[in-house]
C-alpha cells in the first residue's frame, strides 16, 4: 500500500525495541514543534492529536520500515556467505542473533525460511543458528541466576533460563538478564558464534519452523541420517555450558539488592521485616501470659500459612535454643530479636523443627532460618502462633509492629525507634 505516493513496508512490531526508541527520541522533537504552533486554547485537544498525525506517518512509513530494509539487507549477506562459505553463515547469524531480535529484524527471515523449508523440505542455515543463540542466552542466564547476590535478579534470571531452554523463548532472557548486565551479551554472542560453526560443520538442518529449544529440537532430527540426534545434543550441551563458564569468567557488575537491609534503618528507627507469612496480631492476643505480659519485651505474633521462617534483621544469630523451636538474633545496631515458634514448643524436643544456621553465623533479611512442621506441632495439640519480640525493649523508645492483618515476606512490620530519633516521627500505632 502507499501512504500520499509514500510506498509503505508491512512491519512486524513484535518483539522489537528500537522503533520504540527512536520514536520517543524523535517524539520530543515533534512534540516541541506541535507546541509552537498550537494556540493555549486548543492544546488540549490540538496537541496531542497533532503529535499522533504527524508521529504515526513517520513511524510508518520511516521508522518501523528501515529495521525490515536493514533485516533484509543482512539476510541478503548472510544467504550469500552461506552460499560462499557454508558453515561461517551458521556461525555469524549465530553470534549476532541476539542482536537481530532485539532490533526485529530478524523477522525478515521469516518468509526465507519457510519458503525454503517448503521448497527442499529443510533449512540449515538460520534455523541451526539459533540453537546456539537461544541455548546460550538461557545458559548466561544461570551464570548469572548462580552468582547474582540480587535475590529479584536471581528470580529474573532463572525464570528467563527455562524459558529460553525449553521453549525458546529468548526475550526474557535477553531484555531481562543480557541487555541488562551487558557482560552477558558478550558471552552469548560468543557462543552463538561457537555452537553456530559446530551447528555449521555438522551439516544440521530444520525441517520445520519454530524457536529452537529443548521440546523443539525435535525439529533438526534427520531420518536419513541418525547421528543428528547426537550433533543436535552436543550443540545445545556446548552453547549451555560454554555460555554458562563465560558468563562466570567474564562476570558482570550485579545489580545491587534493593535496599533490603539499607530500608531497615532509616530516622533514627530499625525495621523489620515478616520472618512468616500468615496473619499478624498483638502479643496480648497470644495464649501464653509470658508472652502476653510482655515480660520478655515488646512485639508482635504471627499466625503462620507455613513452617518457612526468616530473617526478619541484617545481623548475626546469637542463639539457636537446642530445641530448635526459637532463635535469637542481634541486629546492627544493637536490636535483639526472638522468634519463638509456637506456644509450648520446647516440649517437642525439637522433632517438628530443622535449624537452617547456627549461633554465630552472619545473616541478611531473608535469609532462612528454620523450618517448622507445622502439621507436627498441630498433631501435638499445640498452637502454631509465632512471637517475634524484641528483648531488650527497653533500650529503645518505642515499639511500633503493624495493625493486625495479612502479612509477607519482605513486608515491613514493626519498627523499633531509638530514643534519639527526631521529633515529629512517633510511630502510626504501637
Amino acid at each position: 500500500m502507499t501512504l500520499a505516493m509514500i510506498p509503505i513496508t508491512s512491519v512486524k512490531y513484535t518483539y522489537t525495541i528500537i522503533p520504540a526508541i527512536v520514536m520517543a527520541w524523535l517524539l520530543r522533537y515533534i512534540e516541541a514543534g506541535v507546541d509552537r504552533i498550537t494556540p493555549v486554547v486548543m492544546k488540549n485537544f490540538l496537541k496531542p492529536m497533532l503529535i499522533l498525525l504527524v508521529g504515526a506517518v513517520i513511524a510508518i512509513s520511516l521508522v518501523g520500515p528501515m529495521g525490515v530494509w536493514l533485516g533484509n539487507g543482512i539476510s541478503a549477506v548472510v544467504y550469500g556467505i552461506h552460499g560462499k562459505l557454508g558453515w561461517l553463515a551458521v556461525a555469524i547469524v549465530g553470534a549476532i542473533w541476539p542482536l537481530l531480535v532485539m532490533t526485529g529484524m530478524h523477522r525478515v527471515f521469516t518468509p526465507t525460511i519457510v519458503t525454503t523449508i517448503a521448497e527442499t523440505g529443510s533449512e540449515a542455515m538460520v534455523m541451526p543458528s539459533e540453537i546456539g543463540a537461544n541455548m546460550s542466552l538461557g545458559g548466561a542466564s544461570l551464570a548469572v541466576a548462580m552468582k547474582t547476590k540480587n535475590r529479584e535478579l536471581r528470580q529474573t534470571a532463572l525464570a528467563a533460563a527455562s524459558s529460553a531452554l525449553i521453549a525458546g523463548i529468548t526475550e526474557p532472557a535477553l531484555y531481562g538478564v543480557a541487555i541488562r548486565l551487558k557482560r552477558p551479551m558478550i558471552a552469548s554472542v560468543i557462543t552463538g558464534f561457537i555452537a553456530g560453526a559446530v551447528a555449521g560443520l555438522a551439516g544440521l538442518a530444520s525441517h520445520s519452523m519454530a524457536a529452537p529449544g529443548l521440546f523443539t529440537s525435535v525439529q533438526f532430527i534427520d531420518k536419513d541420517n541418525p547421528t543428528s540426534i547426537l550433533w543436535i545434543a552436543a550443540v545445545m550441551a556446548i552453547s549451555v555450558v560454554v555460555s554458562f563458564a563465560l558468563t562466570l569468567i567474564i562476570g558482570f557488575e550485579d545489580i545491587p539488592v534493593e535496599d533490603d537491609e539499607a530500608d531497615m534503618t532509616n530516622d533514627g528507627s530499625v525495621k523489620l521485616m515478616a520472618p512468616m507469612t500468615g496473619m499478624a496480631k498483638g502479643l496480648h492476643d497470644v495464649a501464653d501470659e509470658v508472652f502476653s505480659k510482655g515480660l520478655l519485651g515488646k512485639g508482635m505474633a504471627i499466625d503462620p500459612e507455613d513452617g518457612k521462617v526468616v530473617s526478619p534483621i541484617a545481623g548475626t544469630v546469637t542463639t539457636v535454643f537446642p530445641t530448635k523451636h526459637a532463635i535469637g538474633l542481634t541486629d546492627d545496631n544493637g536490636v535483639e530479636v526472638l522468634i519463638h515458634v509456637g506456644i509450648d514448643t520446647v516440649s517437642l524436643n525439637g522433632e517438628p523443627f530443622t535449624a537452617k544456621v547456627a549461633a554465630g553465623d552472619r545473616v541478611a533479611v531473608g535469609d532462612e532460618l528454620l523450618e517448622a512442621d507445622l502439621d507436627a506441632i498441630k498433631a501435638a495439640g499445640l498452637p502454631t502462633t509465632t512471637m517475634v519480640v524484641i528483648t531488650n525493649s527497653d533500650q529503645f523508645k518505642d515499639i511500633a509492629p503493624v495493625a493486625p492483618g495479612h502479612v509477607s515476606f519482605k513486608e515491613h512490620v514493626m519498627e523499633v525507634f531509638h530514643h534519639d530519633k527526631e521529633a515529629g516521627t512517633e510511630p502510626a500505632m504501637a
